[in-house]
């Protein structure tokens, strides 16, 4: 059966969301925000239905599937209510504000029966997606280095905090770069390694403030293998991949080769491809895989709209919203308790 969407949250991040809903040809019946002016355009595109409280459009009979597409702090309240309405859901990054709300998330719906998704996007880009099929050719894996440096400015010479404002990504995202820049690449990074058994981090903040400017850690495997893993805002304008500042990178090496995945600007992906760079060692050849620039928010709601039709729980899963937000609090942990934090993974996969 065709699903029915919910979506409550018109935003920003929304007009990525309602531009996959409409190329998939998905059917809209409501549309929830709390500002009126905000949500018209959509339900004018879509014929949908509107309201200012969110409880109206989980109320709805019709509404098949909510996608909750608000700031991160009023995750936890939403997803339970559409889970105990017995509603799919699809929840935008971050899942929840700790790990706690992440847990009590997950749990409720894994019993609810329920099909649920965090919408991690990267995962759906080509490049991504070829990464994780050429994985196994690299042999054991000894090492891997993770990096997300994003242009937000120079945040570390000593700024006036009165002039600057600071609370911007604490009330959209519950953090700065951790929650906001950093979680793309978590979510990447576990989907191609898995679980870390341990980790050890230092999280940088602008003095005075709460506002987490760099964020690096190392990440510990069974197997021995350590991840580096980086995440900063920063004020080079032409670095990176695109040369446009924007500078995100993945490297996986193995025994038998080396992948390296450079990932493009995420609000500009039509502008060109992720490229992924396969070393053979056998071979002593290097393989590039430039593919056709596409929207990976598209193919990400085209895969959920077609997982949602099928009754099948596809990727990223609740699961994986929560192992982000574990990650993300015991990074913070370690750094301010300055010591190596043994990961509980209190949520089986």
């Amino acid at each position: 059966m065709k699903p029915k969407w919910g979506v409550i949250g018109c935003g920003g991040i929304s007009r990525f969301h309602f531009g996959g809903l409409e190329k998939a040809g998905a059917d809209v019946v409501h549309i929830a925000d709390v500002n009126p002016d905000a949500a018209t355009p959509s339900v004018a595109a879509f014929g949908s239905r509107f309201s200012t409280d969110y409880r109206d459009l989980i109320s709805d009979s019709e509404v098949s599937v909510v996608s909750v597409l608000t700031p991160g702090r009023f995750h936890r309240e939403i997803c339970l209510a559409a889970l105990s309405a017995g509603k799919d859901v699809v929840c935008e990054k971050t899942l929840a504000d700790n790990a706690a709300e992440a847990i009590e998330i997950a749990e409720t719906a894994r019993a609810s029966g329920q099909l649920f998704f965090t919408a991690y996007m990267k995962r759906f880009f080509p490049a991504s997606r070829k990464l994780i099929e050429l994985l196994p050719s690299l042999g054991t894996l000894f090492s891997a280095q993770v990096r997300t440096y994003q242009p937000w400015g120079n945040f570390y010479d000593p700024v006036p905090l009165g002039d600057e404002p600071f609370d911007w990504a604490l009330e959209r995202y519950g953090g700065a770069v951790l929650k906001c820049a950093a979680s793309h690449l978590i979510d990447l990074t576990l989907s191609f390694l898995g679980r870390p058994e341990s980790l050890y981090a230092h999280v940088d903040y602008v003095p005075e403030t709460k506002f987490d400017r760099k964020a690096t850690a190392l990440w510990e495997y069974p197997s021995g293998m350590v991840v580096s893993f980086e995440a900063a805002t920063h004020p080079l304008k032409r670095v990176g991949y695109e040369r446009n500042a924007w500078d995100e990178h993945v490297q996986i090496n193995g025994v038998d080769g080396r992948l390296d995945l450079s990932i493009v600007q995420w609000d500009q992906p039509e502008h060109n491809a992720a490229l992924l760079v396969h070393y053979d060692n056998t071979t002593e050849t290097s393989t590039e895989y430039r593919f056709d620039a596409v929207n990976p928010f598209h193919v990400e709601i085209a895969h959920i709209e077609d997982c949602l039709t099928r009754r099948e729980q596809g990727g990223p899963t609740v699961v994986d919203g929560y192992n982000v937000d574990l990650v993300i609090e015991s990074m913070a942990i370690s750094s301010r308790e300055r010591r190596p934090v043994v990961l509980d993974w209190e949520v089986r996969e």
